[in-house]
């Protein structure tokens, strides 16, 4: 018994290298599982590659846009949606509409969520005469796009063509309300209801009515834009930058008393607007305009160191390189008919030269019949007054006070130096009865100034 328990070192080398060959073999089956595995995921893979390759290489016509449209290729691909689809939109065009129509089913047979050929079908049953199908199939479109913009256009189409009005206004409503196809929306909508502005501002909801006003400013539908701001203003007070890009659109249009009203209502000014320049000029409206200034030849700036009154006047200066004829500077104001007005404005110089200076004019913006020039300005003086009393004829319902300098015919050609202008006021004065002719007040005149009116019609 003692000699069994007694340790026997050949015994437990015998059962340590049977142990250890038992590992070695379990790792090496462990190896040849895994590498059996890699194999037969190498050739799923390649066959998978090679499925792949063989599927993309039948739609390899779709990609690169050359299917050949044979019955036989229509036949072998027509598990393939996207190739039914460009072989209905190919026997379309080859006005086939029943051929059309069967492509479209196929395709959508095989991809029920293809609404591009979902609706290409609704519109060849329509074709076809089937009217009560294409309504079902665009119904079944707008179930499944309610949230989306995608598909809104198409749908407003065919709703068009299928009377489905209460479809119509409701995409249109949803593409201004992302911003979507808004300038093809509103020219649907106003050309579908027969240019009535009213009928448009009947489906439009209200937020989308300023979209609309600025489509028909943009194509100068003056009397349907003023049926859109009368229903607007009913509805909520417009902002002011809108009102007064509106005032500036019926200005530009000769809507001179409808413009005036909303520029008193919006900006407070009656008569001159910002007369001191005592704030920004902002070209529209009827505050002053000016342009062409980018050609280098003058340059006008507001400044707050040389003023007639106020804290601002303003100076343009003419940098000598050209003999040019400027009349770039304006305001557009409004009048009454046979009344008679006083013109007063403050100006100085410095340097001007040439025997052309700078004067004022005044002319009818809405017809002819009224035009007159005040004097020239010396090459240099200070600051002095000068009036302008002028009749209003009958019609005329605005006028335009503007800076102008006609060319010179001598050697010294190139006007340069700088010219001040501030405190503009206009006064209406009270007569018994309307003189023919008018008036010019000031010190130190200067013969000369432009007497021809063809000029004033470059007025922009």
């Amino acid at each position: 018994m003692e000699e069994d328990s007694r340790f026997d070192p050949n015994d437990f080398y015998r059962k340590s290298l049977k142990k250890s060959l038992t590992e070695e073999e379990r790792e090496m089956r462990n190896k040849l599982k895994i590498y059996i595995l890699s194999i037969l995921t190498s050739l799923f893979l390649l066959l998978l590659g090679a499925r792949a390759f063989y599927l993309n290489w039948l739609q390899k016509p779709v990609r690169y846009d050359r299917n050949i449209y044979a019955k036989e290729a229509a036949e072998r691909l027509r598990n393939y949606p996207k190739i039914q689809f460009n072989y209905g939109l190919n026997a379309w065009a080859r006005q086939d509409p029943e051929a059309a129509a069967r492509f479209f089913r196929q395709a959508v047979s095989k991809d029920v969520l293809f609404l591009d050929s979902w609706l290409r079908l609704a519109e060849a049953e329509a074709t076809l005469g089937r009217k009560e199908k294409a309504i079902q199939i665009l119904t079944y479109t707008i179930d499944r796009t309610r949230n989306v913009s995608r598909w809104k256009w198409p749908q407003m189409l065919l709703a068009r063509d299928l009377g489905m009005e209460d479809v119509i206004y409701r995409n249109a409503n949803y593409l201004l309300s992302r911003g979507v196809f808004e300038q093809d929306t509103l020219h649907f909508l106003h050309t579908h209801l027969g240019g009535n502005a009213s009928d448009v501002v009947a489906i439009l909801e209200p937020g989308y009515l300023k979209v609309y006003l600025e489509w028909l400013m943009n194509w100068s539908m003056t009397e349907e834009s003023l049926t859109v701001w009368q229903v607007m203003n009913k509805i909520s007070t417009t902002d002011k930058d809108t009102a007064l890009r509106y005032a500036n659109f019926l200005l530009n249009n000769k809507r001179i008393v409808a413009a005036m009203d909303l520029w008193k209502q919006y900006n407070g000014y009656d008569g001159l607007t910002n007369p001191g320049f005592e704030n920004d000029i902002t070209g529209k409206g009827f505050d002053w305009r000016h342009w062409g200034e980018n050609d280098g030849n003058w340059e006008l700036k507001r400044v707050n160191d040389e003023n007639s009154e106020g804290g601002y006047a303003l100076r343009i200066t003419f940098n000598g390189r050209e003999n040019i004829s400027f009349y770039h500077f304006y305001q557009i104001f409004t009048v009454d008919q046979l009344e008679k007005y006083r013109l007063t404005y403050a100006w100085k110089s410095q340097g001007i030269s040439t025997d052309k200076t700078p004067f004022i004019e005044i002319y009818s913006y809405n017809n002819d019949g009224l035009y007159m020039a005040g004097p020239m300005i010396a090459d240099t003086q200070g600051w002095s007054e000068v009036s302008l009393e002028f009749d209003v004829p009958e019609g005329c319902r605005a006028a335009v006070v503007r800076l102008c300098r006609q060319p010179s015919n001598r050697f010294d050609s190139k006007i340069r130096g700088s010219l001040w202008l501030d405190d503009f006021r206009l006064e209406k004065i009270k007569t018994d009865s309307l003189q023919s002719s008018s008036k010019i007040s000031t010190a130190g005149f200067q013969p000369g100034a432009l007497q021809n009116k063809n000029l004033y019609e470059n007025t922009r």
